[in-house]
């Protein structure tokens, strides 16, 4: 029975070692790009723009990693933060002659995920 123990013991050993071994850690740095909705003024852009900037800063890391695309299957949730937002302007003309602006926020943010071993 003891050499029934101490051989199980010594397989889920080498097989926890052997399953640890197949994956590295990474670190990447992503972005994205939000447009808001078009509204009649550029102050209103800024308004929704820093809106959304401070949404984004007041959720959780798991929250921020199903907001923000994320390509990696393997991706650890805990680790996702935003590390930058940049604001700009698009403005658009309509026929009719009116003009509509969109803000534009750039988010650069980072995360791990465990990748194939190479």
């Amino acid at each position: 029975m003891n050499k029934l123990i101490a051989l199980s013991a010594a397989l889920l050993v080498s097989t926890t070692a052997f399953a640890s071994g197949q994956y590295k850690d990474v670190s990447t740095n992503q972005s994205a790009r939000f447009i808001t909705e078009g509204v009649s003024s550029q102050e209103e852009a800024q308004a929704l723009a820093s809106t959304f900037v401070d949404e984004l800063d007041s959720k959780s890391n798991i929250e921020l990693s199903q907001q923000l695309p994320t390509p990696h299957l393997r991706m650890d949730k805990r680790s996702m933060e935003v590390t930058d937002t940049e604001l700009s302007f698009i403005t658009e003309e309509a026929t009719d002659g009116s003009t509509t602006y969109r803000a534009v926020v750039d988010v650069d943010y980072t995360y791990n995920y465990r990748s194939d071993k190479s």
